[in-house]
């Protein structure tokens, strides 16, 4: 992890593992942090999408991120997700994670209203102007159906406290684009979530990996970061391959809801964590 630029590496976004009356199982949090910092990831990242943070209440979302710093103990980043649609809640839950020891804030746009791109970008720069943490922009427009576009991207990056952007967008042609427009590994940091294109938007500059599957293999995501950054193009495209391969069981043939569930159900054979979603999802 460069001195100059921390946000970078693997960062996993952690599952909530829940107890079957809906509630933090800390212990479980526990369990998962030790399996992914065993294996040297970068950052933890509770509170995301595959985290289920739209459907966990604020004392509950609270009581996830204490114990994620906790048990994280200062081995690995801790980034949280704040997303929201009430601006004022998003900046009050950055301030409460801050004094828990979060280093970073990660946020989608808001979800409910068709957005404009002066509507998206002005967002985040009052985002970023109000939260007391660093701000990590998350583009997913499977979930919020918008996307952030490159011209707002290529403006809010100006920001001070806007520190790198999270893109989910499976759309090869737009990390082309990115990428060259942010300056790839010594730019503006750019953190590939779709698994589907670590290894091309690597091989662009890319500067770190936010793969839900580090879950099932942390190994194969450590090993093929370490490998981008060496310029070993063979093995990135060998592991990228080992990668799809060992997370197709879960995301192959379901929706996003579906192979989440299915992620829990293999974790709970594994005897890491249980299987309960919270509504609206379904247990696998």
């Amino acid at each position: 992890m460069s001195q100059a630029n921390p946000y970078c590496g693997v960062v996993v976004p952690m599952v909530s593992p829940f107890t079957p009356d809906g509630r933090i199982d800390e212990p479980a949090v526990g369990r998962i942090v030790e399996l992914l910092v065993s294996h040297h990831v970068a950052g933890i990242f509770p509170l995301g999408t595959t985290g289920e943070a739209a459907s966990i209440s604020r004392e509950e979302k609270r009581r996830l991120v204490a114990a994620t710093v906790k048990f994280v103990a200062g081995r690995a980043i801790v980034y949280a997700g704040i997303a929201g649609n009430c601006l004022s809640e998003s900046v009050a839950a950055a301030g409460e994670y801050l004094r828990l020891g979060v280093k970073a804030a990660v946020a989608h746009p808001p979800s409910y209203y068709p957005l404009s791109d002066r509507e998206i970008e002005t967002y985040y720069q009052r985002l970023a102007d109000q939260i007391p943490l660093p701000l990590v922009m998350y583009n997913i427009p499977v979930t919020t159906h918008h996307s952030i576009s490159l011209d707002v991207v290529d403006r809010l990056r100006k920001h001070p406290n806007i520190v790198a952007l999270k893109d989910s967008a499976s759309d090869p042609g737009r990390i082309v684009e990115l990428l060259r427009r942010t300056g790839g590994r010594g730019g503006f940091p750019v953190l590939l979530g779709s698994s589907l294109q670590f290894a091309h938007g690597l091989k662009l500059g890319g500067i770190g990996l936010i793969p839900s599957g580090a879950h099932l293999i942390p190994d194969v995501y450590q090993s093929m970061y370490e490998a981008a950054m060496g310029d070993e193009w063979d093995r990135v495209d060998q592991l990228q391959s080992e990668s799809e391969a060992a997370v197709a069981p879960y995301l192959k043939g379901r929706s996003l809801g579906q192979g989440l569930a299915k992620l829990k159900a293999i974790l709970e054979e594994r005897g890491i964590c249980g299987r309960t979603m919270l509504p609206p999802l379904l247990d696998e």
